[in-house]
């Protein structure tokens, strides 16, 4: 029976050319057949597997109940085509969303946490800083010491109680307003050392041939150098009155001094005739402002060290200005003229004489007083005062209404 059914639906060909068009015919009429099988067909080779695009912000989204039809974020894209007469649909290939990155784009990087943030440092405050050297001068008038760093450099710090000469020291220090610094925190002890070196700018030469000595100076210094004197008798070399010098110097501590011993009164003996008095040449003429004679002099200030001189190097020309510290010898405002110590301890037993501009007043100084003082030097060695400030101790230094002329400090522009 079904080989009689095949007959009657075999088309005889007549001619072979149409043998290739009608088995074309036969092939899409049987596709077109399968197809049309619809669901019964699935799982076998007529149907394609169903594809599933994984949509990353979709996904994201489905935990909130962000989907905009509420159902699964996890969807099949088909679309229906009609191949021509029939009722079935071929699969086709899903909607791309614009949300899906192409085969050719890299993922989205995931977003890099961010470094946790460190605490920003305090701010330093700018007139703190820590001085590290050796002590090589105190002075007891001004309540300060002197540090010389490794550089040379000399710095003034004032302080309750000062380190002895020789101490190596490190300390925490506060810029004062006439230049000079406060102790800001607990001195550091390092060792001691019986050598050092120091820089500053000749302010005095004594050429005594039995004692010749110089001070260098520095703002609220003015040190006493010791230099040991020619056997000969000759005047050694000095620096000159105003050159920078950089000077090697051995630290002699001296011996508090020594109150004298009572001894017996001597016995009465026959007098003496007095001896002849050899003529004296008249004293220099006093300078035109000099110690009120009416009042007690400033007490002497035993050094608590001696600076020798091992080496002093002073090239170049010599300055033409510079810082002077020292203690006041006189006043004299009318005349325009003010006598302070060669040495801020008055070691030498010298005084300078300096003329005081017109912009600086010095009616408010008293005898005795430490002050900081800068001034012009002349070719022929005399002074102009040209800066004063108070170094009466810490409160002293800091004071800013009894800083003057050149030591007020330059407002940042």
């Amino acid at each position: 029976m079904s080989s009689k059914l095949l007959r009657w639906m075999a088309l005889p060909i007549t001619d072979r050319r149409w043998a290739a068009p009608l088995s074309a015919v036969a092939l899409g009429f049987g596709l077109f057949v399968g197809v049309a099988i619809g669901p019964g067909a699935a799982g076998t080779f007529a149907t394609g597997a169903a594809q599933i695009i994984e949509i990353p912000s979709l996904v994201a989204s489905a935990g909130s109940g962000g989907d905009a039809d509420g159902g699964d974020p996890l969807r099949t894209a088909s679309t229906g085509g009609d191949t021509g007469g029939g009722g079935g649909s071929i699969a086709a290939e899903p909607a791309l969303s614009s949300f899906v990155p192409s085969e050719f784009e890299s993922e989205p990087a995931a977003t890099p946490k961010s470094p946790p943030k460190e605490s920003a440092p305090e701010p330093k405050d700018p007139e703190k800083q820590t001085l590290t050297g050796v002590v090589v001068h105190v002075n007891p008038a001004a309540g300060s010491y002197t540090l010389s760093e490794p550089s040379g450099t000399l710095s003034v710090l004032h302080t309750g109680k000062a380190p002895q000469p020789g101490t190596k020291v490190s300390v925490p220090a506060r810029l004062l307003a006439n230049g000079t610094f406060a102790e800001a925190g607990t001195r550091t002890r390092s060792g001691t050392r019986a050598r050092a070196t120091l820089s500053g700018v000749v302010t005095y030469v004594d050429p005594t041939p039995a004692a010749p000595a110089y001070s260098v100076s520095k703002r609220g210094v003015s040190v006493l150098i010791h230099v040991h004197p020619d056997p000969s008798g000759a005047v050694p070399a000095l620096p000159a009155l105003g050159a920078f010098a950089t000077v090697a110097v051995d630290i002699e501590k001296v011996p508090p001094p020594v109150p004298p011993a009572e001894t017996a009164p001597a016995a009465p003996s026959e007098p003496v005739p007095p001896l002849p008095v050899p003529a004296v040449e008249p004293a220099p003429a006093p300078p035109a402002c000099a110690p009120d004679p009416s009042q007690p002099p400033p007490l002497a200030i035993q050094p608590s060290a001696i600076l020798w001189q091992r080496q002093v190097s002073a090239p170049g020309a010599p300055f033409t200005s510079s810082d002077f510290a020292g203690v006041v010898e006189a006043v004299c405002a009318d005349a325009g003229k003010l006598l302070i110590s060669a040495d801020d301890i008055r070691e030498s037993g010298h005084d300078l004489l300096f003329t005081v501009e017109s912009t600086i007043d010095t009616t408010k100084l008293e005898v005795g007083q430490s002050v900081a003082a800068f001034a012009t030097i002349a070719a022929d060695g005399s002074l102009e005062l040209s800066g004063l400030a108070s170094d009466e101790r810490t409160k002293g230094a800091e004071d800013e209404d009894a800083v003057q002329g050149d030591l007020v400090p330059a407002k940042p522009q």
